[in-house]
């Protein structure tokens, strides 16, 4: 790694002097918490222990830090650093504003992990014979939670009403009655439904 690079990468990763610093705006630590929040919301849509455990600690740690970075951007304002205290309630906003995408960037990353290397999902898949209806369970494993399931369907006809189908709901192993018309298409054949 040469010496630029080095510098700029520690540079950006430095975070002295930010909260306590000369009073100014700094997109850095707003950043970090996207970055964060980005990789913990693709960890917890992985089915398994990882995520059971994960997801509890997420909303805890999110909990805790909120608390922190609200009375942070508080002693802030009161030290006259006002957009100091901006830059630090940017860390709390930026990725509840940001969620949406996030949360479509994982579930891409999941479709990746799932279709292309067959991991990222529970047991094994349901398919029809000529695979042109493939389910894949995205459920996490949070007991009483919702099950969510990737269906790969080359004729999209999951996303019509059962009433407009042309194959047999045989074809569809039980998710056509469940999940027809009420699913979210991400690209391409491929749909989440969540029941």
């Amino acid at each position: 790694m040469s010496k630029v690079t080095r510098t700029v990468i520690f540079n950006f990763m430095d975070l002295k002097g930010t909260l306590t610093g000369q009073d100014g705006l700094s997109l850095k630590p707003a950043i970090m918490s996207l970055t964060m929040v980005t990789v913990l919301t693709i960890l917890c849509q992985l089915p398994g222990s990882v995520s059971f455990v994960l997801i509890p600690l997420s909303v805890l740690g999110y909990g805790v830090a909120a608390i922190v970075i609200l009375a942070l951007a508080v002693y802030c304002v009161i030290r006259k650093r006002p957009r100091r205290g901006a830059s630090v309630l940017l860390i709390l906003v930026l990725p509840v504003l940001l969620w949406r995408p996030i949360n479509w960037g994982a579930d891409f990353v999941h479709l990746g992990l799932t279709a292309g290397f067959g991991v990222g999902q529970l047991g094994n898949s349901p398919r029809s014979t000529d695979e042109s209806f493939v389910v894949y369970d995205w459920s996490v494993g949070l007991a009483g939670g919702p099950n969510t399931f990737l269906i790969h369907d080359v004729s999209d006809e999951i996303a019509l009403p059962m009433a407009q189908h042309t194959q047999p709901p045989s074809s569809e192993n039980g998710f056509g009655e469940e999940c027809a018309g009420k699913v979210r298409r991400l690209i391409d054949h491929y749909y989440v439904c969540t029941i």
